[in-house]
């Protein structure tokens, strides 16, 4: 879901995503357990004035059912409670309920989930079976056309609201007396419990469905039942201003409490060293590090910092229905990956902050193993220039020079012009195609991609995650920016996804991911880390998960 404009020192236990570390301005003797540890009871409040999420521009959207952009969710995720949610405090990830107290299934296909009582929106209506079903209609309708919406294909009849033949959900059927929602699906799938952490399936109030243009719901005050409220509009180019939801029920992070802060001011910056010089004048609490200065900002003795590695990839997909896709010209985008000098662009760009990647899936993820990429991550000039020489010979030629597209004002200048000198020292010429970052997904989504630069944070720690969203054909016109279209890829994601063993299911994930790689649709470039600073005397409990949602619910200010 979440695409990334943006990106946690290691975690020692990373390959067994081991816990969130709070790197909050404690002792250097911390143990980080800063999502587990009984916080105090913020009763003091505060108000944090945050520069870090939007320090890369506004966002495209923040209705949880249309951001696919992770600044956006952020907002989203504030707002709204799903059914279920991760806990990343022990040694492995465990689900856990958030408004759904249990579910069940026999045979894959059926999901009942029981919805706990007491839920309230912030408006102080019920949240109910019905509050869930009436917003995956929303969320799936083609009136709403969200780009997300594929999440939704694997319930029965989905499709169809999709496509605009029907206004319900078949698969789906709330009882608010038992309280129970039944999900029926078009095949077996054992992580459907997971995938319904996506905020995408967030509930809504009925003050939702009375609007007769829904994409406008997140230009007023959104209503929900998380942890945070809105009192006021998004003001466009400005900022968006949450305040603590006192009827919250409370999160898998400590049941019953509040969230510590009275607001959050998420301020929308126009690039990131605007946004950072402005944290660092003191015009706010929180910072996000640009690129070139991760080592200054880390040894800041007055900065604490959330720069622990996450389930994120920096890539860039290839367009295999542009000039660089088919069968005869793989010889050409294999040179393309392995032309590609990933440790000049960490070292340069980002302090060598980052790790080097061997596939798409990163550590962390159950599932993942070493080595994905066979030589495909490995940069080799030389090769690389063989291939390109092995390929012109074979009749290969580009109609223009090769569009490496990225959106502007987020750091990614260097990135791009370093790929750009590395194409031409291996003979293929290249030309710089910046966008406006409002917009940029969306043009991509539509078939603007070339060679075009993304991310990707896991919104939820399984493979499918990111696999299907980036590598199935049913994905093209939403995350699938290579549009990339491959029959075995397909079935080995719709039989892993129907595979109950997670042995089993896992290696057919690493085996369509390692086919893709193979076709050379994506071009991993490095695994993120999080850039997060903030004021050691001012800020404290600041913890960023493994999934780079930052809990703002457990943050508390010096008083």
């Amino acid at each position: 879901m979440r695409r990334q404009r943006r990106s946690f020192k290691f975690l020692a236990l990373i390959l067994g995503l081991a816990l969130v570390a709070a790197a909050c301005g404690g002792d250097d003797d911390d143990d980080g357990q800063g999502a587990t540890e009984e916080q105090p009871s913020g009763e003091a409040g505060g108000d944090l004035v945050d520069l870090q999420n939007f320090a890369q521009g506004e966002p495209d959207h923040i209705d949880p059912a249309l951001a696919g952009v992770l600044q956006g969710a952020q907002i989203g995720a504030l707002l709204y409670d799903g059914l279920t949610e991760f806990d990343f405090s022990g040694d492995e990830p465990e689900l856990k309920g958030q408004v759904a107290e249990k579910w069940e299934s026999d045979d894959g296909i059926t999901w009942v989930f029981t919805i706990k009582d007491g839920q309230k929106f912030s408006d102080g209506t019920d949240v109910l079976p019905s509050s869930f079903k009436k917003a995956w209609d929303r969320a799936a309708s083609d009136e709403l056309a969200s780009e997300i919406n594929y999440l939704y294909a694997p319930i029965k009849g989905a499709t169809a609201v999709t496509e605009g033949t029907a206004d319900e959900i078949e698969g789906v059927t709330a009882d608010d007396d038992a309280m129970t929602l039944t999900v029926e699906l078009e095949y077996p799938f054992f992580d459907f419990p997971a995938v319904v952490s996506h905020p995408v399936f967030s509930p809504m109030p009925d003050a939702a469905f009375e609007l007769s243009d829904p994409t406008q719901w997140e230009q007023d005050v959104m209503v929900g039942n998380g942890p945070f409220k809105q009192d006021e509009p998004w003001e466009h180019e400005v900022a968006i201003k949450l305040v603590r939801n006192d009827d919250w029920s409370g999160g898998i992070y400590g049941e019953g409490t509040k969230a510590k802060l009275d607001s959050v001011d998420f301020r929308i910056s126009a690039d990131l060293d605007s946004a950072f010089a402005d944290f660092e004048a003191g015009n706010g609490d929180t910072g996000y590090i640009p690129a070139g200065r991760f080592a200054e900002a880390t040894g800041n003795p007055d900065w604490g910092n959330a720069t622990e590695g996450n389930l994120g990839i920096y890539h860039f997909g290839i367009n295999t229905e542009s000039q660089l896709g088919g069968d005869e010209n793989l010889k050409l985008r294999e040179a393309i990956a392995i032309g590609i000098d990933r440790e000049a662009i960490n070292e340069t760009v980002y302090d060598g902050s980052r790790r080097l990647p061997t596939g798409i899936t990163p550590p962390g993820v159950p599932g993942y193993e070493d080595g994905a990429c066979g030589d495909l991550c490995t940069y080799d000039a030389a090769k690389a220039q063989d291939l390109v020489d092995e390929w012109k010979a074979d009749g290969g030629t580009l109609d223009h020079p090769i569009k490496i597209n990225f959106n502007t004002g987020s750091g990614h200048e260097e990135v791009v012009a370093i790929i750009q000198q590395n194409l031409q020292d291996i003979g293929l010429e290249a030309e710089l195609d910046g966008r406006d970052p409002t917009n940029y997904f969306a043009e991509m989504r539509q078939g603007a991609c070339e060679l075009c630069r993304a991310g990707w944070i896991w919104d939820y720690p399984v493979q499918d995650n990111a696999l299907y969203a980036l590598l199935d054909s049913a994905s093209i016109d939403g995350d699938n920016l290579s549009r990339y279209s491959n029959a075995d890829v397909d079935d080995m994601i719709s039989e892993a996804r129907s595979t109950e063993d997670d042995g089993d299911r896992q290696q057919l994930y690493r085996d369509a991911e390692a086919q893709a790689l193979k076709d050379v649709a994506y071009i991993p470039i490095n695994w993120y880390n999080g850039q997060i600073v903030y004021p050691k005397d001012k800020v404290d409990n600041f913890v960023q998960t493994p999934l780079q949602f930052v809990l703002y619910e457990n943050v508390t200010l010096a008083s």
